[in-house]
This record gives structure tokens, sequence and C-alpha cells, in this order.
């Protein structure tokens, strides 16, 4: 699978995963979005979904992510990977 992020209209996370539910993907119109360009950190919690055997929309999974937006200098920095730090 793929997944593709547009980081200048981020549709922004439920803070607990009670709240991530089907409603954040089909009224994506009325959910607030943000820019990681602006914001610079986005935190909460985003549905996966998949089309059920009646080809409706269900929650299949949660993920619960922080994404960073860091610079060259500060990546260089705190690098991420084997042996070393959690990854920003």
């Amino acid at each position: 699978g793929a997944i593709e992020l547009d980081l200048n209209h981020f549709p922004r996370g439920a803070k607990t995963s009670k709240q991530c539910t089907l409603e954040m993907v089909t009224n994506e119109a009325e959910l607030p979005m943000v820019s990681i360009f602006k914001q610079k950190r986005v935190k909460g919690w985003w549905p996966f979904v998949a089309r059920d055997e009646n080809d409706e929309l269900e929650v299949t999974g949660k993920v619960e992510a922080e994404l960073h937006l860091l610079t060259a200098e500060e990546a260089e920095k705190s690098p991420a990977g084997l042996a070393r730090n959690e990854p920003d």
C-alpha cells in the first residue's frame, strides 16, 4: 500500500482514539485542516478505512502519530534510525 499526504491541507487528528471515527472521513468538508508548513507539528489519531462487502466504508484501524517538520540542520543534529533516537 501507499499513503499520500497533502501537507498544506492536512486534516487535524482526533485528540483521543474514541474521537477517531468514520465521520472524520465522511464529513471531511467540516473537519478542521492545518498546514504542517505553518504549524510545524501535528499530533493526533487518524482512521484507516476500507470498503466492506456491501461497498460501504468502515474503520479498519486507527493510527496515533506525531509529525514534525524539521530544517535540514535540525534533522542532522538529531538523526533517527538504527541505534539512534526514535524518528522525528
